[in-house]
């Protein structure tokens, strides 16, 4: 976390910095300092730190790090994968680098090529780094997203942190942002640039942010999707470029894990581990969460074989039941409410993963949204959702049953909501979250057409129009349900156990080469087609047979419906809900299980505390 533009007067002193970055002491549990520097106008700025060590074990390679000069410090959140290119093009300039860290490769590199630096960059990445000459910070993320960056801004104060509840600590954020509020509710996550709390804000994926001490901010996008079809790099062989990306991702100084499902993504990635040589492949530990007893659901005994197949070290995790790893557990992980259960099974297998004595693993987060491989991408009419009355007398009969006929107007309700555009039947087709109507009601202070026209601009900015239909909605689940929500999951689940996760596919180089290809039969006949091809080529055929089941928790029993019920009518008066929810989101609403999942984990994330806290700030 960082902080710049303290007046002399400000209540925020280094201890209370050294207790928010505390906050964080799982993202970093190695390591921890904080550096406190004045800017020119003799302002107080203060860079902290928590480390967790996967590259350069020792003492030299903590942060903050400052540049061999004293020119420059940092404090820097993920990894860079392409450490030997960069040192080589540093050491060509006569720098000559004290660590074997990556750290220092960005650090000395930002002073070496200013901004430019991250266009250098191969990895997943967080950082701010502090210009004493220049009198500037410089803020980046990487270009997908991968590492979380918070954003808040007070008068001429700049500040950010990893998690947003280490701004909170020190003031910033209090307050819930009733439209991000609303987005959550329609969408089951809140989209970036927005946060949950007002007045923090994501840095938006693949861009820079420069706040100099006059006060002066600016924001600029180095690398976005592409929005077109015409990429040369296409061409290149997909496994030799998978190949490539994944050997990089194999780069530390501590054991890798692989989260192993049964499903083709975490297959091919690996696939080209045991492909690398039997000495990396012994390295790798994979990992994956059993379902005893559900066969249908049970992705445990498809990665039993494909470890088998290839040599990889098998670890299962059986999950029974909600109360093996519950949903209080797994939502005490996150900074921001997030509506997908899938969150629990990510939280388990990322426990498991600790207790193995790994921190960091290989994920296969991403080849749904590069390769196409969620359902929703499959053509649909709005035909196919229309509501339908019962056939028959005795159905003709029942429909004019008071529960009968409000299910129907409900239905026909989402039918005109879906109807509104492509980017609304997206939206319900992914996640069936409530729709504006419903978060009109709930919330009171903004109307549906306000609801509604939040909800589209979120989608319609990532939106490409040069793309193909199918190609449109893959960029714009890229920068919103994976930004948002995948990366989110594996990341938070991942950080509470203090274990760092790495998704190869979504190196910018798969990237463009999957979004910038033109829907044709052989690339979109099946999903993933790309992928397939690979796995069937490296002997591992047998997987292709195997149906979709995704990542999201499988369990025979869930929660009990009466503390469902409980826990969210207890959340509804302090996030300024009405209490008589249940009169929205009754029981013949239409797919009303995605929309209680909806309310409960709000539920949940409000009851770690979103009270407002003792500003430290004067505003």
């Amino acid at each position: 976390m960082a902080i710049f533009g303290l007046p002399e007067d400000a209540a925020i002193k280094a201890w209370h910095v050294d207790a928010a970055r505390d906050l964080m002491a799982q993202r970093g549990p190695d390591a921890s300092a904080t550096l406190e520097d004045r800017d020119a106008a003799g302002r107080t700025l203060f860079l902290a730190h928590r480390r967790l060590s996967i590259q350069d074990l020792s003492l030299a390679a903590d942060q903050p790090m400052t540049s061999a000069s004293g020119r420059c410090s940092i404090v820097y959140n993920g990894e860079v994968y392409n450490t030997a290119s960069l040192r080589q093009a540093l050491r060509q300039h006569g720098v000559d680098c004290r660590t074997t860290s990556d750290t220092e490769l960005i650090l000395e590199g930002y002073e070496l090529w200013g901004p430019a630096v991250v266009d250098r960059l191969n990895g997943m990445f967080a950082f701010a780094i502090w210009d004493r000459h220049a009198n500037t910070a410089f803020l980046a993320r990487d270009r997908i997203g991968v590492k979380p960056l918070y954003v808040a801004q007070v008068g001429g104060v700049l500040a950010c942190a990893s998690d947003a509840r280490a701004l909170r600590a020190l003031g910033f954020g209090n307050g819930i942002d009733r439209e991000a509020l609303a987005l959550y509710l329609m969408l089951g996550y809140v989209p970036a640039p927005r946060a949950i709390h007002a007045g923090i804000e994501k840095l938006d994926a693949g861009t820079t942010l420069r706040w100099a001490a006059d006060g002066r901010v600016s924001q600029h996008t180095y690398w976005s999707a592409p929005t077109d079809s015409d990429y040369e790099g296409a061409r290149v062989p997909l496994a030799d470029l998978v190949d490539t990306v994944v050997e990089e991702h194999l780069l530390s100084d501590v054991p890798l894990g692989l989260f192993l499902s049964g499903g083709i993504d975490s297959s091919v990635i690996a696939a080209s581990i045991a492909g690398l040589g039997p000495d990396l492949a012994r390295n790798v530990s994979a990992l994956t969460v059993a379902y005893p007893g559900q066969a249908a659901s049970d992705e445990a005994p498809v990665a039993r074989r494909t470890a088998e197949a290839l040599g990889l070290r098998l670890t299962e995790l059986p999950l029974t039941s909600a109360s093996d790893h519950g949903y209080d557990m797994a939502s005490a992980s996150l900074d921001e409410p997030l509506a997908y259960n899938a969150i629990v099974s990510q939280s388990a297998i990322s426990q498991l993963a600790a207790q193995t004595g790994l921190k960091c693993v290989i994920s296969g987060d991403g080849g749904d949204e590069v390769f196409g491989g969620y359902r929703w991408y499959d053509p649909a009419d709005l035909a196919d959702f229309a509501p339908q009355r019962a056939a028959g007398l005795r159905g003709y009969l029942k429909s004019f049953s008071p529960r009968k006929k409000r299910a129907f107007r409900d239905a026909a309700r989402g039918q005109a909501f879906r109807g509104i555009s492509d980017l609304t039947l997206h939206a319900f087709r992914l996640f069936p979250a409530l729709r504006p109507d419903h978060v009109a009601a709930l919330m009171g202070d903004l109307t549906e057409a306000r609801c509604t026209e939040l909800l589209q601009d979120a989608l319609s900015r990532h939106d490409a129009p040069r793309l193909d239909w199918k190609r449109r909605m893959q960029r714009i689940d890229l920068y919103t349900f994976c930004q948002d929500v995948v990366l989110p999951k594996v990341d938070r689940a991942g950080m509470a156990y203090s274990v760092e996760a790495r998704p190869p596919l979504l190196d910018h180089r798969v990237i463009e080469w999957g979004l910038s290809h033109p829907v044709t039969d052989d690339f979109d006949g099946v999903p993933k087609a790309p992928l397939r091809a690979i796995l069937r080529d490296r002997g591992l055929g047998f997987l292709l047979d195997e149906p979709k089941r995704g990542f999201s928790l499988k369990l025979g029993t869930g929660p009990d419906a009466r503390q469902v019920r409980d826990t969210i009518s207890g959340a509804m008066q302090p996030l300024g809900l009405r209490p008589d929810w249940e009169a929205i989101v009754h029981e013949q609403v239409e797919k009303r299980v995605y929309k209680l999942d909806t309310l409960l984990f709000l539920a949940l994330w409000q009851a770690q505390g979103t009270a407002p806290l003792p500003g430290l700030l004067k505003t």
